[in-house]
């Protein structure tokens, strides 16, 4: 029998509510709570503060995030979003007039932005339109032309919660000698992920989704030959003077040895939001990606089958490979989304409404009890 992870607990009350809307903010566990008093703590007075922590903190984040992904510390970027380690393949990368870039047609925005930026330069972004809205292996080598550098894509759709296959992908882009960028910030803390066996350039991904940690956390992690490519857009002052203290400040020479360290968004031991998402790594950590995303199915489960069909279309995978832990439903009568929405979280209870469709997604602090009480509310008429 499926059994809820140990970290469960850590989470909530929520006032009382159902949160299921960690596809929108995942909520933090009590010890990055805590974490985050001791940060504010630290800035209260600041002699708590050593020079040394400037390069620990951020150094134990990029262990944690290695670990997370299978890779090693020296791939990983700290960075504050998704869109901040997608801007820096676009802008990191040498483009050429000519240079074709291919995404998916009505992925999400920040998935497709930060290519069409590079218009100025000559690169066309061409949007590919699946016959299944999943974009296949075969679909993707047939639409790979000579001037196809790289497909940008978002592994778990915000949209459809259908969640798209790397491996093939990834394989068909290796085959043409196109680079694969992933956005994985739908999928990254329910949905495990081995960098070293798996064909991928890059996986971008923000922390305060299923990663649970504070907003404005974010990173990157680079397959080294993509990183090799990559031309730095800044030059930190203190990733410059990485090895000597702060007794040694005036160094103003632009250094090519920093690795992953030349692209990190400036003040990566920004302790407020760095300790607090070191605190909900080290929770996922030790219970193991696979045991979240093992009960988060199970709830899925739950979900899915407790669904009449005739009130709701479900729009997402209802079972396979593709299914995700966005379950995205659409109302078969004529009260709206938006309206059913509001009555439940009138009745406690927090869901999405996105692109016309309700958007329920579960995660490791979830019961089954909470997915009964869902559906009981989803099927309920609505009358006073």
């Amino acid at each position: 029998m499926t059994q809820a992870p140990a970290a469960a607990a850590e989470f909530g009350p929520f006032d009382g509510r159902i949160w299921l809307n960690t596809a929108h903010q995942g909520p933090l566990p009590r010890s990055a709570v805590e974490m985050t008093g001791r940060a504010a703590a630290l800035k209260a007075a600041p002699h708590r503060i050593g020079d040394d922590d400037f390069s620990d903190v951020p150094e134990r984040l990029r262990a944690l995030l290695a670990r997370l992904v299978g890779g090693q510390p020296d791939q990983v970027v700290l960075g504050n979003s998704t869109s901040y380690g997608l801007h820096l393949v676009a802008n990191g990368l040498a483009w050429e007039d000519g240079d074709e870039i291919l995404v998916i047609d009505g992925d999400y925005p920040a998935t497709i932005l930060p290519w069409q930026r590079l218009a100025s330069q000559g690169v066309r972004v061409r949007a590919l339109r699946p016959a299944s809205g999943l974009l296949s292996a075969a679909e993707l080598t047939a639409a790979i032309g000579p001037r196809t550098r790289l497909l940008a894509v978002t592994w778990v759709s915000s949209f459809t919660g259908r969640a798209l296959d790397l491996h093939a992908l990834g394989a068909a882009c290796r085959q043409a000698g196109v680079l694969f960028v992933v956005n994985a910030s739908q999928a990254l803390g329910a949905r495990p992920v081995d960098v070293s066996a798996t064909p991928v350039d890059a996986v971008i991904s923000c922390g305060y989704k299923w990663l649970c940690g504070p907003y404005g956390t974010g990173f990157t992690w680079l397959h080294q030959d993509l990183l090799a490519r990559l031309r730095p857009q800044q030059a930190y002052w203190l990733a410059m003077a990485a090895g000597r203290g702060l007794d040694q400040m005036r160094g103003i020479t632009v250094r090519d040895d920093l690795g992953v360290r030349a692209f990190d968004v400036f003040c990566p031991a920004s302790f407020a939001t760095t300790l607090p998402w070191i605190a909900s790594l080290e929770l996922f950590l030790e219970a193991g990606i696979g045991a979240i995303a093992a009960w988060d199915q199970h709830l899925v489960d739950r979900l899915v089958a407790g669904l009449d069909p005739e009130r709701y279309r479900l729009v997402s995978p209802a079972r396979g490979p593709a299914r995700s832990t966005l379950v995205v439903l659409s109302p078969a009568d004529a009260d709206g989304g938006g309206e059913r929405q509001r009555r439940l979280a009138e009745a406690g209870i927090d869901i999405a409404y996105r692109e016309g469709n309700l958007r329920v997604s579960v995660h490791l602090f979830n019961e089954p009890g909470q997915i009964d009480q869902t559906l009981a509310a989803l099927h309920a008429d609505g009358r006073r």
